[in-house]
């Protein structure tokens, strides 16, 4: 991929330590950094700390005239670049800089955590002219690695479905991308910006903070791996002003020498969780139990309706209080509909969910705003993108100081209506706008960066028309993805629902993963194998439930009840990131997870039928530690048996489904040394 400043290419310099160019360090990591015999700055290696063996290096290739246009090259080539160190709070921050043609000038950045084998890398242009500049491309990361243990698998993950890909690299470079929302499947079949090279030495990690579109190609020659990473012309579509520095996406890059599934993903998100920590804060990962209306009346919501939904809720013990779209006059006029609620009657009901103990939740989208087309006010952006859905017109984010007025906005949300929870939806970019895709992508992430550090307690649920924005900068920032929508219900959902959930367990988090059990009401409440198994397929992230509370029948509110006592027991095991995923495929009768206690002394597993049909699940138990003998309980069994740390660890755990099971929830426990 062309772009107008290189990032990390060139030949591979000396070796050790006293070479010139610049060493960073912490008790894992070491990296060299220099630059090319052509002055492009990259990294020349990384080693582990501990023993010195190379993860990996530069092998030299592209110089800077290969991919720079020519206009830029032919100034810049006698032009080399120094790395040096820069103060940063988290991290251990080093800065090289080069001056390219027409005024621009170009910053590599590459970040060291100070604890962890954690890289972040990301470019800065700046334009030191007194004209504009256009930049056709913006750089991400690029360089020609050779990576120990790899063997040229690659591994991602498809947007909205979650389905793992994996393949093995060629010559011909693969191409992950997405457009406008980082996991789009809309206009071209977008992925999540998550990957991971892999190998029989460990596993290379990646992941990209960017809001927008993204384009990365991968290829394998001859045992070297070429990485090209950035945003193409439709992405960028920017003018960088006078004076004006600009700063791209962020690619955290984290190696491992786990080889197994379960160890590399819990070294993958335990430190990318500490980086999130470090550089946005914000309330303790949890996992809640949530209440919201939208795939019951939608759009319909009144007094009335959430006047029932308070009267009903106690039994249920929730956390939160979700109030969805539909509450408010218009987009823009956040304020109780007056056809739809008394005065004051909106606040009354928020109040008194309060004082029965559980938050409140508020939907909101404060990018758009209800407006007469052929007026519009100057905030919205042009030539102008109107969501019908909504009856909204989308502002120009860029243009009128949005990080000012997102602030504004939640800080009423907080005051007038005390929410605890901000649930943002709908799209925020176009391809056609005033002031170009990445500055609109800018403007949003300082936005919620802002509220974020404005609103250390908010808990924030990114939905964005059903996870159409998930990356590294949302899962670090917000507490919730809403992983996919979807408004229907019983058996067909709820595998589909586990079946997603599953896939996205593979690169996030646990506690950002929200589910849903849409209007169980709806469905048969003599089946009670479907109230558990729709129940259980939202237990391996955050469980919501969607449902007119008062229509839930007796017998079925209290298989919900003792279902949301073990979504509870089960979260307990979940921090800790270990788990094993056995996602659902197509030729398979049921997914699977298997949560570990931090220190291995218990477990816990969800299971849920994907096919008709009797069979055996044996579950994968490598994650317990110890000796002895374990409790094991099948929830859905006749009692707990005892079973030694050894064979459960050797042979796994047998569960039996018989035809008409559609589910099993098994917890297993260290017992008492006998």
């Amino acid at each position: 991929m062309r772009v107008l400043a290189v990032l990390l290419v060139g030949a591979v310099a000396a070796m050790g330590d006293d070479a010139e160019g610049l060493v960073v360090r912490n008790q894992e990591m070491v990296l060299k950094l220099d630059a090319t015999t052509d002055g492009v700055p990259r990294i020349a290696w990384g080693k582990w700390a501990s023993d010195g063996k190379v993860i990996f290096e530069d092998t030299g290739g592209a110089g800077l005239d290969a991919w720079l246009p020519k206009g830029l090259a032919a100034d810049a080539a006698t032009n080399r670049a120094a790395w040096r160190k820069v103060a940063a709070e988290h991290t251990t921050r080093a800065e090289a800089t080069r001056a390219l043609a027409g005024g621009l000038e170009a910053t590599w950045v590459v970040e060291l955590e100070k604890e962890n084998a954690l890289v972040r890398v990301h470019c800065q242009l700046a334009n030191r002219s007194e004209q504009p500049v256009a930049v056709e491309r913006f750089p991400v990361f690029a360089g020609n690695w050779r990576i120990a243990g790899a063997d040229g698998r690659i591994r991602w993950w498809d947007a909205l479905s979650f389905h793992r890909q994996e393949q093995t690299l060629t010559e011909e470079p693969l191409r992950l991308q997405s457009r406008y929302h980082s996991s789009d499947r809309r206009p071209i079949a977008g992925v999540n910006p998550y990957w991971m090279l892999l190998g029989d030495g460990g596993r290379l990690m990646f992941c990209l903070s960017w809001c927008g579109g993204w384009q990365a190609d991968i290829g394998l020659r001859e045992g070297v791996y070429h990485l090209s990473i950035g945003l193409p012309p439709e992405e960028t579509q920017l003018v960088i002003r006078p004076g004006e520095t600009i700063s791209g996406p962020v690619l955290t890059v984290i190696p491992t020498r786990e080889t197994v599934d379960r160890g590399s993903r819990a070294a993958w998100l335990r430190q990318r969780a500490r980086m999130g920590a470090e550089l946005y804060g914000g309330p303790t990962p949890s996992f809640p139990l949530a209440w919201n209306h939208w795939y019951t009346v939608r759009f319909n919501v009144d007094e009335a309706y959430l006047r029932r939904q308070v009267a009903a809720m106690d039994p249920y013990g929730f956390d939160y209080f979700v109030v969805d779209a539909g509450w408010y006059e218009a987009c823009g006029r956040w304020v109780p509909d007056a056809k739809k609620f008394t005065p004051g009657g909106f606040e009354a009901l928020l109040d008194e969910v309060r004082r029965k103990g559980v938050r409140v939740g508020i939907w909101t989208c404060p990018q758009f705003v209800k407006a007469d087309a052929e007026h519009l006010p100057p905030e919205a952006d042009r030539p102008g993108f109107y969501e019908r859905f909504i009856d909204g017109h989308l502002l120009d984010l860029a243009g009128y100081d949005f990080r000012r007025r997102l602030l504004e906005h939640v800080a009423m949300l907080r005051r007038r209506y005390h929410a605890d929870w901000w649930k943002y939806d709908q799209i925020l970019f176009t391809g056609e706008t005033r002031q170009g895709v990445m500055r609109n992508v800018i403007a949003f992430k300082d936005a919620l960066e802002a509220v974020r550090q404005a609103e250390p307690y908010l808990y924030v649920e990114s939905c964005q028309s059903g996870g159409r924005m998930i990356n590294e900068l949302v899962v670090q920032a917000t507490q919730g993805e809403w992983l996919r929508d979807g408004s229907g219900t019983g058996l067909k959902h709820a595998r589909s629902n586990f079946a997603e959930a599953l896939g996205a367990l593979e690169f996030l988090p646990p506690w950002v993963a929200a589910r849903w059990l849409n209007r169980p009401e709806d469905n048969d409440p003599e089946d009670d194998a479907l109230t558990r198994a729709y129940c259980r397929s939202c237990m391996a992230g955050t469980w919501g439930l969607v449902a007119d509370l008062p229509r839930i029948a007796e017998r079925q509110r209290k298989v919900i009840l003792e279902e949301v006592k073990h979504y509870r027991r089960l979260s307990t095991y979940k921090t800790s990131c270990v788990y094993d995923v056995e996602p659902v495929e197509p030729n398979k009768a049921y997914g699977a997870v298997v949560f570990y206690a931090a220190d291995g002394r218990g477990a816990g597993a969800v299971v849920v039928r994907t096919q008709d049909g009797p069979f055996e699940v044996v579950l994968p138990m490598g994650g317990l530690a110890g000796e002895g003998v374990f409790r094991v309980e099948d929830v859905d069994g006749a009692g707990p048996v005892e079973r030694s740390a050894a064979e459960l660890r050797e042979k796994g755990l047998r569960v039996a489904f018989p035809a008409e099971r559609q589910s099993a929830l098994v917890f297993v426990e260290a017992s008492e040394p006998h």
